[in-house]
């Protein structure tokens, strides 16, 4: 199994915590990661990218609707230079229901359905197209770092993802997969910050 280091990198951030009945706001999540693999026969490099820019409002002081795109790509070359890519591309929306802990700490039960589109590229430059739907229920955390700018992390709690997945033949699958740590929205774990532009 492929072990991959993902960096969450901060790119906005949003009060949620104090976050107000109307209020609008950007954010999301980058990700990078590396992992290589080697034996005595072989070497093989995995590069993975991931981006997720959100924006949303408040319906209510307590409830979260917003829209992600979720763009992602993977890269395997071995030490022969034979290389095979990965990209994808998955609109988001969501809900979210907040429970106040404290001022400045939140948190929350979220709902995300998606739509993916996405290729396999082979080592001999073949396509293999990739297209379906999910839906996730997620659990998360918000913490204030100011009145407009607050860090929120999410985990995929149970998902289901359906796929359809047709090769350079022409020939047609399905793949279905339900159960714990199904994600819609980017690593199963991931942080991003949000800014609030209106309150």
């Amino acid at each position: 199994m492929k072990k991959l280091l993902f960096l969450s990198i901060i790119i906005f951030s949003t009060s949620v915590t104090l976050a107000q009945q109307g209020s609008w706001y950007l954010g999301g999540q980058v990700g990078i990661g590396s992992n290589k693999e080697e034996d005595a026969f072989s070497e093989l490099k995995t590069t993975t990218w991931n981006i997720s820019p959100e924006v949303g409002t408040f319906l209510m002081n307590d409830i979260q609707i917003g829209f992600a795109l979720n763009i992602s790509g993977a890269k395997e070359k071995d030490d022969q230079g034979v290389e095979q890519k990965t990209s994808a591309f998955s609109p988001v929306v969501y809900a979210r229901k907040f429970f106040t802990i404290t001022d400045g700490f939140s948190v929350f039960a979220g709902l995300d359905l998606n739509y993916t589109t996405g290729k396999f590229t082979d080592a001999s430059n073949q396509d293999t197209n990739i297209s379906g739907f999910g839906t996730n229920v997620n659990v998360g955390l918000a913490y204030a770092l100011s009145p407009r700018f607050a860090i929120v992390g999410k985990y995929g709690l149970i998902g289901y993802e359906s796929l359809k997945v047709k090769d350079p033949g022409g020939n047609e699958f399905k793949t279905r997969d339900f159960g714990l740590n199904v994600n819609t929205l980017g690593p199963v774990f991931n942080v991003g910050i949000y800014y609030t532009f209106k309150q």
